[in-house]
């Protein structure tokens, strides 16, 4: 059984939305708000699963569900929807399309 690792703050900073999509077949949708702005577009592959986001993150999927703060961003997931939300205030979400 994989143990838990504790977050790596300098690892999730340089997280890119395309961290948590796996090359392949299917399509996402991954929307930013900022500020009054929402950006949207659509990108091949799919979401990675519940388990393999919560070790990168170095969380703990309960549930089939996260839900906790690393380094400041709030993440919620369930299958086939990120949320992602920002010490700023901006959001991004990624779902599948």
């Amino acid at each position: 059984m994989p143990c838990v690792r504790p977050p790596q703050p300098e690892k999730v900073k340089e997280m890119k939305e395309e961290s948590f999509i796996r090359e392949g077949k299917g399509k996402v949708k991954v929307t930013i708000e900022s500020e009054g702005e929402t950006i949207e577009t659509t990108m091949s592959g799919s979401l990675k699963s519940v388990n393999e986001i919560a070790e990168m993150l170095g969380a703990k999927a309960e549930n089939g569900m996260i839900k906790t703060v690393v380094d400041g961003v709030k993440v919620k997931m369930q299958r086939g929807e990120l949320e992602l939300e920002f010490e700023n205030g901006d959001r991004m979400k990624i779902e599948r399309a």
